[in-house]
């Protein structure tokens, strides 16, 4: 194997491990998230449709960064020789970084749009079923009975 390979290669794995990493950031995050709105008695299953609404803004960036690039690696397609640019209206594959961004971006707002609504329960029936009480009234709780 060169020596330029294994730099690839290494490039590749160093890119994998902190996409990787980036993720499970992300859910170490989310987990706390989730155990300090406990602490303070909050319900997380409220807050959650709220976030509902980033998977569209997420998509929608992702699909107009995809649109971009995509637009305007097009035009590498007019400066290649013939030889690489035989198919129909100069399309290749120097239109892939645009073009998967995209499809992401359609995926994640399509997931929006297909996902099934959650309608909130009404506050008599929140506080009835209702099983998560604030830390400091378990405490209190526990002090005096």
């Amino acid at each position: 194997m060169s020596a330029t390979f294994i730099t690839v290669l290494i490039g590749w794995l160093v890119a994998l491990a902190i996409f990787f990493g980036f993720i499970i950031l992300l859910r170490y995050i989310e987990h706390r998230e989730r155990m300090a709105l406990i602490t303070r008695g909050i319900n997380p299953h409220q807050i959650q449709k709220q976030r509902r609404s980033g998977i569209l803004r997420a998509g929608l960036i992702t699909m107009m960064v995809g649109i971009t690039l995509t637009a305007g690696l097009y035009p590498v397609g007019f400066l290649l020789p013939t030889t690489f640019t035989a198919a129909p209206l100069h399309l290749g594959p120097w239109l892939l970084p645009g073009l998967i961004p995209f499809g992401v971006g359609i995926a994640l707002t399509a997931s929006y749009y297909l996902e099934p609504r959650i309608t909130a329960p009404s506050p008599d029936e929140e506080k009835k079923d209702e099983k998560v009480i604030p830390l400091q009234d378990h405490r209190d709780k526990e002090r005096h009975g």
